[in-house]
């Protein structure tokens, strides 16, 4: 029996390594070269894959590394330098190679790299041809002005007689004149499952938008799900953490930069922000897709400049524009439908959203709704509103204190709607009373300290406000005063007896103070903070949950 045991405890210690194993992190590269990697005083740049493929320059002097690709370091070159290094002998006669890369021409064909496999024979690609032993393969006339992640396979069919020399940025004696941020080496074939794993990897850390696939993050897990939302990967960028992969993004463009995402406070570099990602935590946007035909009528040239004429060339528009109509004798616009996939627990990082004030008229302050249902109808019982900072000395409007995913349903909706300066507006089916809640109330200071009674809801295919069916009872939240200093009440008022629990947390995440109560339908909580800065108030009851922000000067 004792011996059973044992061999049984054997088996099951082999498999648990096993598992743990192939489900704990994506395959390591045989070199892998990262621009963010570079140390004042490096002679060459190091392969941090451990194999020890440090890439030498052309020169002899390592280059600087002071240009950025997404708020990340990357080399700038235009004087023809290049990267080589020895790879090693490869048996399999198959190489995969990513590249990360940004070029200044549109029509200038520029390297990537090259793989001198002999004296006679190469395998290789730039930004318009693929290199192989057989000649070569033309994929493209034009070059993409803005980062782009390349992937390709290559195979050869004769073992070679040396070890074979990898060049980066350097290929058929051609230069790149443009941007590397970032390059992978295997020296055999990866699964698909692994090319996702690793340009999902390099696309939330360069900005840059995969189409028409998952985002998996280096355990498999998805972090974008293109099935659950493909109409909105017209643009897609997003923050996270991932240690297996060394991916620690803060902060982010997106929409081509006319938007800046972040945690905490903007900074000049990823590098340079100082905030706290937990590893396996995501936070991941994309802008819905509307097809510029169809939609016309309704299209970015009444608020942005030059957007819609310069928009790719799939004949989509980022910035989708529906109406709303109110009774005040102004028409109110919803601009750019987007959503968030939050992945770990994310409702407590305090972050951001920057608006370029360059591509919005001058008259026109934009306010920040965010649908905490996530599913885009923007029912006003479910959104949160957020005024900006205006024109700040950078030329941004500043969405600042926001928290994601604070009902934990996994996504958030949000867009951006302003009023524009109509005279003659015709009004549409709204009331006194639903108004100041969505839009007028907030403008006078009512955040979340006002009584929220009203349930008003936006419903795009009407394009009105109407209000919620009779006899739907309501909440109300009250939280006073806000901003305070350090001492605060909440009231709760519900439509029935139940328990009820608040929790306060610090903008670092901290739990700091837990209050609850029980069997009763209003409730009456006050608390003391000691320290200043933002907290995020949680409200969990039987029949809800309800988040509030609380600022303490």
């Amino acid at each position: 029996m004792n011996k059973l045991r044992t061999t049984f405890l054997i088996i099951w210690c082999i498999l648990s390594v096993l598992t743990t194993f192939s489900q704990k992190d994506v395959m390591t590269p045989t070199c892998w070269l990262r621009a963010d990697s570079i140390r004042q005083g490096d002679t060459v740049w190091r392969d941090i894959s451990s194999h020890g493929y440090h890439a030498t320059p052309r020169s002899g002097i390592m280059p600087h590394c002071h240009s950025l690709m997404n708020f990340n370091k990357c080399f700038e070159f235009s004087n023809g330098e290049y990267f080589s290094l020895p790879v090693g002998t490869n048996d399999s006669r198959q190489a995969d190679v990513i590249v990360v890369y940004e070029t200044y021409d549109s029509t200038a064909e520029n390297a990537l790299w090259q793989l001198q496999i002999d004296s006679a024979r190469r395998v290789g690609q730039t930004t318009q041809r693929i290199l192989n032993d057989n000649g070569q393969i033309i994929y493209d006339s034009i070059n993409r002005m803005k980062p782009v992640i390349n992937y390709l396979a290559q195979s050869w069919r004769t073992p070679e007689t040396t070890s074979p020399m990898l060049t980066l940025c350097m290929a058929d004696s051609l230069p790149l004149n443009g941007k590397i941020a970032e390059a992978l080496y295997f020296d055999h074939r990866i699964s698909d499952t692994a090319v996702i794993q690793w340009i999902s990897y390099l696309a939330v850390k360069y900005g840059i938008t995969l189409a028409q696939t998952d985002y998996l993050d280096s355990r498999k897990n998805v972090i974008w799900d293109y099935t659950d939302y493909p109409d909105y990967c017209g643009t897609i960028a997003g923050l996270g953490r991932d240690d297996s992969t060394g991916l620690y993004q803060k902060q982010t463009y997106f929409v081509d930069g006319q938007i800046i995402m972040g945690i905490g406070s903007l900074a000049n570099t990823n590098e340079e922000n100082t905030s706290i990602i937990a590893n396996g935590d995501f936070l991941i946007m994309g802008m819905q897709i509307f097809d510029n035909e169809e939609n016309a009528g309704d299209t970015i040239p009444l608020l942005l400049e030059g957007v819609a004429e310069g928009w790719g060339s799939d004949g989509t528009a980022p910035w989708p524009i529906s109406t709303l109509y109110t009774q005040d004798g102004y028409t109110y616009e919803v601009i750019g439908r987007s959503m968030m996939q939050a992945t770990g627990d994310v409702m407590t990082y305090n972050t951001f959203l920057w608006l370029d004030t360059n591509a919005v008229r001058d008259t026109v302050v934009p306010v920040l709704l965010i649908d905490r249902s996530g599913s885009g109808d923007f029912l006003a019982w479910e959104i949160d509103i957020v005024w900006p900072i205006i024109n700040d000395s950078l030329g941004y409007f500043v969405y600042d204190n926001i928290h994601w995913d604070t009902d934990m349903n996994g996504r958030d909706a949000f867009c951006f709607a302003v009023r524009m300066p109509e005279e003659n507006a015709a009004p549409r089916m709204a009331t006194a009373d639903t108004f100041p809640l969505l839009l007028e109330g907030v403008a006078e200071g009512r955040g979340s300290d006002a009584d929220v009674t009203a349930k008003p809801y936006l419903n795009e295919e009407k394009r009105s406000l109407q209000q919620e069916p009779e006899g739907q009872h309501t909440s109300t939240y009250h939280l006073f005063p806000n901003p305070n200093h350090g001492k605060f009440t909440v009231e709760i008022a519900y439509p029935m007896e139940q328990d009820v629990t608040v929790t306060v947390y610090a903008s670092d995440g901290k739990k700091v103070m837990v209050m609850s109560g029980k069997g009763q339908s209003n409730y009456r909580f006050e608390g003391q903070m000691e320290t200043s800065g933002h907290y995020l108030i949680d409200i969990v009851s039987d029949m809800e949950r309800k988040t509030l922000k609380m600022v303490v000067n």
